[in-house]
């Protein structure tokens, strides 16, 4: 165990060995530079002291050979006394023959002035000679040879000037040469760091800086590398988050406006958009709860992107919104297949539900219906809505449908300020009792009278208002221009019926608002039939039940118009506080040549009966229609055979006879 530390240990500092701070390579630099510098001088010492003893050596042997010649010894150099001085009679030449001499001894300088021979010898020993003649009278041989050597030993550096000068040159250069390679060693890492900074600014982390030699840059490397990654990592789950729903895991509308921007700029064929959504999930939610619509969603995702594998692009847009965007002939082969119709249509089992699901689809194509991604999926989601509204399972945008939704947007704008400026007036549409063969009851019909087109009946934009939500105030302006009227209805025994929609059941702000008109006109709700139809009430039966119990406890009657088209149920409409049957005009319409129709118009009406209702025949167009609900029982009968819907001036000139000027004061 402790063997296998210490080996990790050793590769740790092998692994590091080539890591050197910069602190410690300018050290480095620094006592190289100094050592050189140091030898340097040391060096030229060196040679001017071997220079000045080579001097003296010189001035030794000429005192010598003046001493031999003149028997004089004054001036003469004690520090050198001890150096001993050899004598040979004869020539330099013969000298170099005896014991004394040096082995290996060869001329370093050429004779200087003062004819003194200068050897370099083995062993750093220096020799230098001096040939000098003598007197005759002191000698026989005229010519003596005097040496002396000294050891360069102690002085290994000694040097002339000029090698000394280029010692110098050479500590110079490679001063430089560390100074440049410390600083290539930090300039060139700061720069990778800084154009890893630039790249980091631009959004690309796909980059990570090399290890460096010196520690301090490696570690600051090392540490830019680390941001990267995190960076990278975070971006990752941006754009994870960015361009992905979080529920479905398919792709977002930010994605799909990308992708299908740069399909559309590159595309090398013609490619389609298609939109659907899931038409029925609000109901799924408001009856199973969020969690199973989620689940729905998510299941309807697997199941679009199991079917489709190819390549293309599948996205949710926004709630039960999806889109899918791929070259058109994938798109035929899907409709040829019959694959987009398993995509809409089917069902799903979720938490032990059976689910049907029903969905609308519309298309757009590139570049037929637009260049840009904003236009393509606005026209997508412009045939989706017609496709909804008319039921069919998919569209193809065309042309005159973005007139018809500008048309549409137009229209809200007016609508709204036609609430504003009280554009909208009453028609009324007389109901004969066929009991008593009196006009004893009225529906109230709203009319908008636009300033530029004139009358517009409701069909054209009630269910823009009911999309809108601005339903709620014009039904609150027909109940208000109602009660205007309705005590001068009443003088005359004349009931008036207003419509009531389904947004309208549902607002509690309409309780309040009737509980306040009850306050101001306490007998008015008693001369007052509300309408509702059996599709509104069955869209919620029980807030639609205390909804209606509470209008009831104010003593307004409760009528279900048009019976025969929705899906109510009777259990349902038993416990309603319904006084009157409105049967709709599909059933009456005809049933006079139809004998299928009269058992069906006669069993409606005798059920209607049987509940203790009263039931009403609206549609009656026809002599003959108006003669077969008299003889099957029904109790009122509204429709063009009795009258077309009138202003309140005409109404009031026909049925309110007697209360002209009545009439004019209150309005």
């Amino acid at each position: 165990m402790l063997s296998s530390q210490k080996i990790g240990l050793l590769r740790a500092l092998i692994a590091n060995s080539g890591i050197i701070s910069l602190h410690s390579r300018a050290l480095l630099v620094c006592i190289t530079a100094l050592l050189a510098l140091s030898l340097c001088i040391y060096a030229i010492l060196n040679n001017q002291i071997s220079e000045q003893l080579a001097e003296r050596m010189d001035q030794l042997l000429t005192a010598k050979a003046q001493a031999i010649d003149h028997t004089d010894h004054s001036g003469h150099d004690h520090t050198l006394a001890m150096t001993p001085v050899y004598y040979h009679s004869g020539d330099l030449e013969d000298a170099q023959g005896t014991l004394h001499w040096p082995k290996d001894c060869e001329p370093s300088h050429p004779p200087s002035a003062s004819r003194i021979h200068r050897f370099k010898c083995e062993n750093g020993v220096r020799l230098h000679a001096l040939q000098a003649r003598l007197p005759r009278e002191q000698a026989t041989h005229q010519t003596i040879t005097l040496w002396a050597t000294h050891s360069t030993s102690s002085t290994p550096l000694s040097m002339r000037a000029e090698e000394a000068l280029g010692l110098a040159v050479l500590v110079l250069l490679i001063s430089t040469l560390c100074s440049r390679w410390i600083s290539q060693s930090i300039t060139h890492p700061l720069g990778e760091i800084t154009t890893s900074a630039q790249l980091m600014a631009e959004g690309n982390y796909d980059w990570r800086l090399p290890d460096s030699s010196i520690r301090e840059i490696n570690q600051l490397a090392s540490t830019f590398n680390r941001m990267a990654k995190s960076l990278q990592e975070r971006d990752k789950v941006i754009r994870r988050t960015a361009y992905k729903d979080q529920l479905t895991g398919l792709d977002n509308r930010a994605y799909l406006t990308l992708a299908l921007r740069e399909r559309t700029q590159c595309a090398r064929e013609p490619l389609s958009i298609l939109i659907w959504g899931i038409d029925n999930l609000d109901s799924i939610n408001e009856v199973l709860g969020h969690d199973v619509a989620d689940k729905v969603l998510v299941k309807v995702a697997r199941k679009a992107s199991r079917i489709c594998r190819e390549n293309l692009v599948i996205a949710r847009l926004e709630g039960n919104i999806f889109c899918m965007l791929m070259p058109r002939k994938l798109l035929e082969s899907m409709l040829k297949k019959h694959t987009l119709k398993r995509i809409l249509q089917g069902s799903l089992r979720v938490q032990n539900y059976q689910l049907d699901i029903q969905s609308h689809a519309g298309l757009a194509h590139y570049p037929e219906h637009g260049q840009c991604p904003e236009t393509l999926m606005r026209r997508a989601e412009i045939a989706r809505q017609l496709a909804k509204k008319t039921r069919q399972t998919n569209i193809v945008f065309e042309a005159r449908l973005e007139q018809r939704s500008a048309n549409r947007l137009e229209l809200i704008a007016q609508l709204r300020k036609a609430i504003i400026d009280n554009e909208f007036c009453l028609f009324f549409q007389p109901k004969l009792n066929l009991r008593t063969n009196n006009i004893n009851q009225a529906e109230v019909l709203l009319r908008w009278n636009h300033p530029v087109h004139g009358l517009i009946a409701p069909g054209a934009f009630i269910e823009l208002a009911e999309q809108t939500g601005m339903i709620r105030d014009i039904t609150r302006l027909v109940i208000k221009q109602t009660y205007a009227i309705i005590n001068l209805c009443a003088n005359q025994n004349i009931r008036l019926s207003l419509n009531l929609s389904a947004m309208d059941l549902e607002d509690s702000g309409l309780i309040d608002f009737m509980h306040h008109m009850h306050e101001q006109q306490p007998e008015a709700s008693r001369h007052i039939v509300l309408e509702i139809t059996e599709s509104a009430a069955m869209r919620d039966p029980e807030q639609a039940l205390d909804a209606l119990n509470q209008l009831a406890a104010m003593h307004f009657q409760i009528a279900v118009d048009d019976f025969g088209t929705g899906y109510s149920s009777l259990a349902y409409l038993k416990r309603f506080p319904v006084t009157e049957l409105k049967i709709d005009r599909s059933l009456v319409q005809g049933a006079d040549l139809d004998m299928d129709g009269q058992i069906i118009l006669e069993s409606t009406i005798e059920m209607g009966h049987i509940m203790g209702l009263l039931v009403t025949t609206e549609g009656v167009e026809t002599q003959s229609e108006y003669e077969l609900v008299k003889k099957l029982g029904a109790d009122y009968v509204q429709g063009f055979w009795l009258s077309k819907p009138m202003p309140f001036e005409e109404f009031k000139l026909k049925h309110l006879v007697g209360n002209h000027d009545q009439l004019v004061q209150h309005l």
